[in-house]
């Protein structure tokens, strides 16, 4: 994977994002090379984000954590964007419909802080995705970026070039 380009296509994602209305974004590769990757660029690049990269470091809930405690972290007022690096350590246990709940949340997030989340697109994950969020491949990458179904993505037209 070409992490100049990865770099330049986040940075410029993430820059126009924060104009919108719907702010939570999804992030997804196929493996866990490529995950690994896409983590350390988003390490790299948002700074300015709360980052939970593992269960109970750096203000992240610890596990076990039922969806409603998650949720109730992820979606209280917070003065900074929040990079959330692989949510599948905290849904381990998590039946189906507490995960599609979690990502219809996400998806449909708005007026708050920008949510953005990375992990490996696995069937179940695409398929609970796909319900509230609509995929768009970044070219010339194995990198997918899911934005809400309500969003509009006129202004995004360079970055999903």
């Amino acid at each position: 994977m070409d992490r100049k380009q990865l770099n330049l296509k986040l940075q410029a994602l993430l820059s126009a994002q924060r104009l919108v209305r719907y702010q939570g974004i999804v992030v997804t590769v196929g493996s866990e090379g490529d995950f690994e990757q896409v983590c350390t660029q988003i390490e790299a690049i948002c700074l300015d984000h709360d980052l939970w990269r593992q269960p109970g470091a750096d203000g992240a809930p610890k596990i076990p954590c039922p969806r409603r405690a998650f949720m109730d972290s992820v979606f209280q007022p917070r003065p900074h964007a929040l990079a959330i690096l692989n949510p599948d350590d905290w849904m381990t246990h998590w039946p189906a419909p507490e995960q599609a709940t979690f990502w219809n949340a996400v998806a449909d997030a708005y007026g708050r802080h920008e949510i953005l989340i990375s992990i490996v697109a696995t069937p179940p994950i695409r398929a609970q995705l796909r319900i509230s969020f609509v995929e768009y491949s970044l070219s010339g990458l194995p990198v997918s970026v899911w934005l809400s179904r309500h969003q509009p993505v006129d202004h995004l037209k360079e970055v999903l070039a």
